[in-house]
């Protein structure tokens, strides 16, 4: 019996258009995927029954159907931190084309679909394990309605830029059906050596060893009682973000990040600075954290070794700029 093997799988996504949960357009690459894990819950509920002399289950009822998931990836573009942001601006041309991203609230709805419900920027992922060209052989599941829960963006020294992309969905539709089309991006990922953590004074933190990066939309997915079993439009709460940093401590900063914005307590800027130099053209993002609080400085003493500090910011507002050479972020 033929098996799924993993170099023929493929996990790529759609853009939403009209009606939340409704794909349009063509397949669309994610990045270089290291890992998809899709968590489904019908949330069964066991019943017993008084009166029916067992002791056994009487009924198993079918429950909320809940669908969440995780992409790991190494990016070569940021279209899912536009996604995360919720809104983005398309421009320049000819290339390198420009994307605009920032935060919205509640009371903002996606350009792409309509409704008294109009969802925060939603996409659709199709996670796809073939064994043959044909129908009726192939595991491919839909997962539609798809909002970003969190991004988180990680670097550490000697290794490509890590993302975390986590996601609420309204369902995950089956079939057996042809693998779908789609071009891959041959481009290289980022790398940490292309990483740069700017302080409030414009420096460089020229010792940086790993960061890691998360926004928090905290999405909850309702339950209404409307007759229908799966999630209604995911709902953002309060959005959370988060910088930590692991740093070799040097006399020339020690001072300014213990005194002056730990203990000081003293509000500043960051910026993020991920920037392929080598690259032809411009393919880089900018992300600007305003705001900025330093609610943690962790530094131990032990007997060997360089002296390590752990940073932890938490941003009060973020945007972010990219440039590379795809011309829209949004609707393709």
């Amino acid at each position: 019996m033929p098996r799924y093997m993993n170099d023929e799988s493929q996990v790529s996504f759609r853009y939403e258009s009209g009606t939340y949960a409704e794909p349009s357009g063509l397949f669309h690459w994610v990045g270089m995927v290291q890992d998809h894990t899709i968590d489904e819950s019908e949330n069964i509920i066991p019943t017993r029954i008084v009166g029916t002399a067992t002791r056994n289950v009487d009924q198993f009822i079918d429950g909320p159907r809940d669908v969440t998931g995780t992409i790991n990836y190494f990016p070569q573009d940021w279209k899912f931190l536009a996604f995360a942001l919720g809104s983005n601006v398309d421009g320049g041309s000819p290339q390198p084309y420009t994307h605009t991203m920032s935060e919205v609230n509640s009371d903002d709805g996606y350009a792409f679909t309509s409704g008294t419900l109009n969802p925060f920027a939603s996409f659709t992922i199709v996670d796809e394990k073939v064994q043959t060209a044909g129908d009726g052989e192939n595991f491919v599941r839909t997962i539609k309605g798809a909002v970003v829960n969190s991004i988180t963006i990680r670097a550490t020294q000697g290794e490509p830029v890590n993302v975390d992309l986590d996601y609420n969905a309204q369902v995950s539709a089956f079939s057996s059906g042809t693998k779908s089309s789609i071009t891959a991006d041959t481009s290289r990922p980022y790398l940490w050596s292309d990483t740069k953590l700017h302080l409030a004074s414009g420096l460089v933190l020229q010792t940086t060893k790993d960061f890691s990066f998360t926004l928090n939309n905290n999405m909850e997915s309702p339950h209404y009682v409307n007759g229908s079993r799966v999630a209604s439009v995911p709902l953002p709460l309060n959005r959370d973000y988060e910088l930590t940093a692991t740093i070799d401590l040097t006399s020339e900063k020690s001072k300014e990040l213990y005194d002056q914005y730990f203990q000081g307590g003293s509000t500043f800027n960051m910026i993020l600075d991920i920037n392929q130099f080598s690259a032809v053209g411009s393919k880089d993002v900018l992300i600007s954290m305003s705001g900025c609080k330093m609610i943690d400085f962790e530094n131990s003493t032990p007997m060997e070794g360089v002296s390590e500090a752990t940073l932890t910011v938490q941003p009060t507002t973020v945007s972010a700029l990219a440039n590379d050479s795809i011309q829209l972020y949004n609707m393709e």
